[in-house]
């Protein structure tokens, strides 16, 4: 009786087992049966659209391998037609030398391509591809969206170029060659209203913040708030007060003792290291803000170019961008350094990766250096020397520095304000 009951359960055990290794393989066949389908279903892409794109990629590399500076957005169709299998570009270029590029090199491997590559500023704009910065700081984010990254900022009466236009989005270049995305802050005007704006008196905020009020008294309502660096067109004067009319057209007040005026302001730029310094000082304790280039907050290359900004030099924006301009500053001995020199940190090229610039500052003599830290994210003053009290470990990846201030004007990365083109 015991042995029957055991074989009862044996067999048990057994259907139990059949039945699982059964719906197992069921799965597995259903699985295998839906990869199949998804194969089969996979469009093949077509030879020719495969061999366009990386024909498009070479060009980028030649022609916009950096999207800060240029534009190559680039996709490709293969449409049906009665004649045949028409190619077609499609997206934005602001070479019109890189779309050449691009249906030679497709003419030369037997492509019919046409050509639908929007070259920017946009047609669409009309006249308006001039921009002036209407906000005391404007954001610029590296894609149409909140939620995308910041790249920079401008000022006030700061100069743009805009490029297109989408949904509330304009997409502009900075005066110092900077392409990025802002929703706000920009006022677009046609060549005839920018001149215009260029041409008038303006007076410029030279202290870190104030307001332009809707009446010159000290209790009006406020227009809109002010900040270092900020330009407005001057319209007058009402006892302590500004007149003057912004950007966007608004009429506001501003008190003299915060300004000056625009043409004496540029006149009187003398960026010696000393002024460059002394200005760099002025933001010490101000917070580190990642893609800033404000008093509002600084990153650490926006720290450095609007120090130079503010004596009159536009500089490029970001710290890989600024190692490529100046003199390069022999390293090897920490003597050969001289206030105002830029320093870079980050890693040396190998035999199998670039060199990376992750970080910069400014030296400001006795072995120490000023720079917008991510930590203790402000601007601070540190040292490159070890055992100093304020030495800091980023010394350790310090591996490029570079001299600008005799360069002003002779390298077309370092341009004095009153001789950039778009103050003119």
């Amino acid at each position: 009786m015991q042995n029957f009951s055991y074989i009862c359960g044996m067999i048990h055990l057994l259907n139990i087992l059949t039945i699982d290794i059964m719906k197992k393989t069921i799965g597995l066949f259903i699985g295998l049966l839906l990869l199949v389908g998804a194969c089969a279903s996979a469009p093949v892409e077509d030879k020719n659209v495969t061999q366009l794109k990386a024909l498009s990629d070479n060009v980028k590399q030649n022609f916009a391998p950096d999207r800060r500076s240029a534009i190559w957005e680039v996709t490709f169709t293969a449409d049906t037609t009665a004649q045949g299998v028409v190619y077609v570009a499609k997206g934005a270029a602001t070479q019109a030398e890189a779309k050449e590029a691009l249906t030679a090199a497709a003419t030369e491997k037997g492509i019919k391509l046409l050509d639908s590559i929007k070259l920017l500023p946009d047609p669409a704009l009309g006249e308006q591809i001039y921009g002036i910065t209407s906000l005391s700081v404007a954001n610029f984010r590296n894609s149409p969206s909140h939620s995308a990254e910041m790249d920079t900022q401008t000022l006030m009466g700061m100069p743009t170029r805009i490029l297109e236009k989408r949904g509330s989005w304009w997409r502009g270049m900075t005066p110092e060659g900077y392409i990025s995305w802002s929703n706000v802050g920009i006022q677009p005007m046609t060549k005839e209203e920018y001149d215009a704006w260029n041409k008038a008196d303006k007076i410029i905020v030279t202290t870190h913040y104030t307001l332009f009020r809707e009446q010159p008294s000290a209790t009006a309502g406020v227009v809109i708030d002010g900040v270092w660096g900020n330009v407005a067109k001057a319209a007058g004067e009402q006892g302590g007060y500004y007149k003057v009319i912004l950007p966007n057209g608004k009429t506001a007040f501003v008190p003299k003792a915060d300004t000056q005026n625009f043409s004496t302001w540029l006149k009187t730029r003398n960026p010696s290291a000393a002024n460059i310094i002394a200005t760099a000082k002025q933001f010490l304790g101000f917070p580190y803000l990642w893609g800033g280039t404000s008093i509002k907050g600084l990153d650490c290359s926006g720290f450095v170019k609007t120090s130079f900004f503010l004596n009159g030099v536009i500089i490029l924006r970001d710290a890989s961008q600024q190692v490529q301009a100046g003199e390069e500053v022999d390293l090897s001995d920490l003597n050969n350094l001289q206030p105002a020199d830029l320093l870079y940190f980050g890693s040396k090229a190998t035999e199998t990766s670039k060199e990376r610039i992750t970080h910069v500052g400014m030296y400001i003599g006795n072995g120490q250096f000023i720079h917008s830290a991510s930590s203790p994210a402000s601007v601070v003053i540190n040292s490159l020397i070890p055992g100093a009290p304020d030495y800091s470990t980023t010394a350790e990846s310090l591996i490029r520095s570079k001299r600008y201030i005799h360069l002003i004007d002779k390298d077309e990365r370092i341009v004095s304000v009153k001789n950039h083109p778009w103050y003119q």
